[in-house]
């Protein structure tokens, strides 16, 4: 269920049908930023957790999803190698 105050209740809804569990799942089409907005890079180290990357980068804890959007490669948050570098929005 994707609730109306959601960041995707204006995306495209995906249904699936998985054959081998007899099942339907939902998911929504994410739109992530062009290339042409502004970023800078920021080098992850062991001891970072996204939440305060994003309290520190971008003022706002709850704003880690904005760092994820600009690393759509990134598929696990909580298991970043040190040594990552990242985009961070810069808007």
């Amino acid at each position: 269920m994707i609730f109306s105050d959601s960041r995707y209740s204006d995306g495209t809804l995906i249904t699936a049908f998985d054959a081998r569990k007899s099942n339907y799942s939902v998911g929504v089409l994410r739109q992530f930023p062009s290339e042409s907005r502004s970023f800078y890079y920021y080098t992850w180290t062991a001891s970072d957790r996204i939440d305060l990357v994003a309290l520190k980068l971008l003022g706002d804890a709850e704003l880690w999803w904005r760092i994820l959007d600009y690393n759509p490669e990134i598929n696990d948050p909580v298991h970043i190698s040190a040594g990552t570098v990242l985009r961070i929005p810069s808007e």
